[in-house]
């Protein structure tokens, strides 16, 4: 039988939880896949759900179970992988990945990413990783190319126990008048380029601010996280950038839609962005934009050749957006359209099969 481990709930707003939605609706789809729903905060019920998920599988052989990395750490509380019990841990899935096959999807390395995000470190994750890693019977798929040449370097994980499965986004539907009239009252003279992410402070939103501020062009942020932003752009009385709020995944490709081009302005210098394939890049591919990025190298890799995407030094920037024209924009978003469908999670997807 088939089985896919589902740990998550509430509704997928930010990169990570996106991606966990597209895998959780592919399942949903897929004739003949039980979805074992393992969702919980309440420790109580963690340690059930860990209780009966052990036991099951333990009575059952040959299944095709196909689970989240990060449900590892909903049915086992973290505070576990920081004792000698994670051992116990690790020889159930070894034990599971041998009776069973057993997938493990690997959209973050939490240990480099809280490195170089600054996000808070958890020193246990880089021995949860390496530990992890050394499971000989479980196919990992990871979110990109990089990030599984790393792990096969770093963590010694055999190559033929990997995949890749980047990055995707829904399809757009057509924006209704709602969403129109968020953009309702700006100069249709002036390009209108967008953000859509996490905008905590910290991952160059303030360099983003501050190149806009100077340009003859609108930004447009939407994301969690953002709600210093009002206050930053009154107090230095900048008009041109908006923050527009927080939305679902498929209201926000409305609105991006609407726009000219999406930016990714990641530090190139730091490893980690240089590994991943960041959700917001198929994201603006599937809303029909060209992409301005700083020169990421696996989303470089991902887009080579297409000229869909301008890879810039952050300090590149105000020269490409002063310069920038309606007409170059134009041409850039027809190479997109003859891409954008490679980009959605559908054809992603598509051959993921137990």
């Amino acid at each position: 039988m088939n089985f896919y481990i589902k740990h998550f709930k509430g509704v997928a707003i930010e990169g990570g939880a996106v991606r966990n939605e597209a895998f959780y609706q592919h399942f949903r789809s897929v004739s003949g896949v039980i979805i074992k729903d393992v969702a919980a905060t309440n420790i109580f019920f963690r340690i059930l759900n860990a209780l009966k998920f052990s036991l099951y599988f333990r009575l059952r052989h040959a299944d095709h179970i196909f689970m989240h990395m990060g449900g590892i750490f909903v049915l086992f509380p973290t505070f576990i992988f920081q004792t000698p019990l994670a051992r116990l841990v690790f020889n159930f899935l070894g034990q599971i990945s041998k009776n069973h096959h057993l997938h493990i999807e690997v959209n973050d390395l939490p240990y480099e990413q809280s490195r170089d995000l600054e996000l808070p470190q958890q020193a246990f994750f880089q021995s949860f990783q390496r530990e992890l890693f050394k499971l000989k019977d479980v196919t990992f798929h990871f979110a990109s190319f990089s990030m599984l040449d790393y792990a096969v370097r770093f963590y010694g994980l055999k190559e033929e126990q990997c995949k890749v499965l980047i990055n995707g986004s829904d399809k757009l539907s057509e924006p209704d008048a709602t969403t129109a009239g968020l953009l309702k009252g700006l100069d249709t003279d002036k390009l209108k380029y967008v953000y859509v992410g996490s905008l905590n402070r910290g991952r160059q939103i303030e360099d983003l601010i501050e190149i806009y501020a100077q340009a003859g062009h609108y930004l447009l942020l939407l994301g969690p996280g953002g709600e210093w932003i009002d206050h930053d752009l009154q107090s230095k009385q900048i008009q041109n950038i908006r923050y527009l709020g927080t939305f679902t995944d498929q209201v926000a490709l409305q609105i991006a839609s609407l726009c000219d081009m999406g930016v990714i302005p990641y530090d190139d210098s730091r490893f980690y962005y240089n590994i991943c394939y960041p959700t917001k890049v198929s994201f603006y591919l599937a809303a029909g934009l060209p992409i301005l990025c700083t020169k990421l190298a696996e989303t470089e890799q991902v887009l080579k050749g297409k000229n869909v995407a301008e890879f810039l030094d952050i300090h590149a920037w105000s020269h490409f957006i002063a310069k920038s024209s309606c007409e170059e924009l134009a041409m850039l978003k027809r190479n997109v359209l003859q891409h954008q469908q490679y980009f959605y999670w559908s054809s992603i997807l598509q051959d993921l099969k137990l």
